[in-house]
């Protein structure tokens, strides 16, 4: 039978799912105060010091590096995780603590999944406007650029994708959650780590640390355009958030989803963005 393994990516003392598939991963270890009991990152071959910049990263390069055993690889976090069970259209469902651990939380036979698909990521967010605006609004414009610089020296057969899905696309699958196979996990990270260490050797990183996690944040986005450039059968499930606080259901997500649409497809109808352009 194939083995499956679904990183829990913690940084911090919390309730988290343990039982197989799932597998704790203390991310940052190396830097960490407190030894949380989990599996860490900071062992063989890794990045756990780099945590700061890299976030969930960290569990994804020890995995790649350390984990040979899977044939399956997945990552989520101590309070998100995909909703396998759901039929519910919406791209987050909240759920409080209390409800979340009291339910069961089967895992597909990813045997099956994979016949039909390629990828298993969480369904996406849409935006009123484009991936290079978002990004410009909530991180340094100028990281993105020299992300796309690195990339166009180094691969540039993906420099279409990635200016279709910047500056054509309004919908991004967040929180660098994933589940693949081994082989293409793989091939995934030696193209997604071979781009930040080169990306990391010519910036200068924001002394903010919310703007210090550009290696994460730049990720989120380049595991959107590695499964696009690459045409990969896409599986959406919607990602459940383990929170006391309620977030938007089904049908206030089909809404806005609607509404950011339109005003997207209104607001660039047929416009060619340069990669250069100040979107605002």
């Amino acid at each position: 039978m194939s083995k499956t393994v679904i990183m829990v990516c913690a940084h911090k003392r919390d309730a988290c799912l343990a039982e197989p598939p799932y597998l704790p991963v203390q991310v940052g270890r190396a830097i960490a105060r407190e030894d949380l009991g989990y599996t860490g990152d900071d062992s063989g071959e890794n990045i756990s010091a780099k945590n700061r910049n890299y976030c969930e990263l960290t569990a994804q390069y020890w995995a790649w590096k350390n984990r040979s055993d899977a044939d399956y690889i997945g990552l989520c976090h101590y309070r998100r995780y995909f909703d396998f069970g759901s039929r519910s259209l919406a791209n987050v469902r909240t759920r409080t603590p209390a409800e979340f651990f009291a339910s069961a939380h089967p895992v597909p036979d990813m045997d099956r999944v994979f016949r039909r698909y390629d990828v298993v990521l969480g369904r996406p967010k849409y935006y009123p406007y484009n991936l290079y605006t978002d990004y410009s609004r909530q991180h340094i414009r100028e990281d993105l650029d020299l992300l796309r610089t690195v990339l166009g020296e180094k691969y540039p057969d993906y420099l279409p994708a990635f200016d279709r899905f910047f500056f054509r696309g309004n919908r991004l699958s967040h929180f660098n959650m994933f589940v693949m196979p081994r082989e293409r996990f793989d091939a995934y990270s030696a193209w997604l780590f071979d781009l930040l260490e080169e990306v990391e050797r010519r910036i200068r990183i924001s002394d903010d640390p919310v703007q210090a996690r550009v290696m994460g944040y730049m990720s989120e986005r380049l595991l959107n355009v590695y499964v696009q450039h690459n045409r990969l059968r896409i599986c959406y499930r919607p990602v459940v958030m383990v929170d006391e606080r309620k977030r938007k259901g089904t049908l206030k997500f089909l809404f806005h989803a609607g509404v950011n649409n339109l005003l997207f497809f209104v607001t660039y109808p047929f416009r060619k963005h340069a990669p250069s352009g100040d979107e605002g």
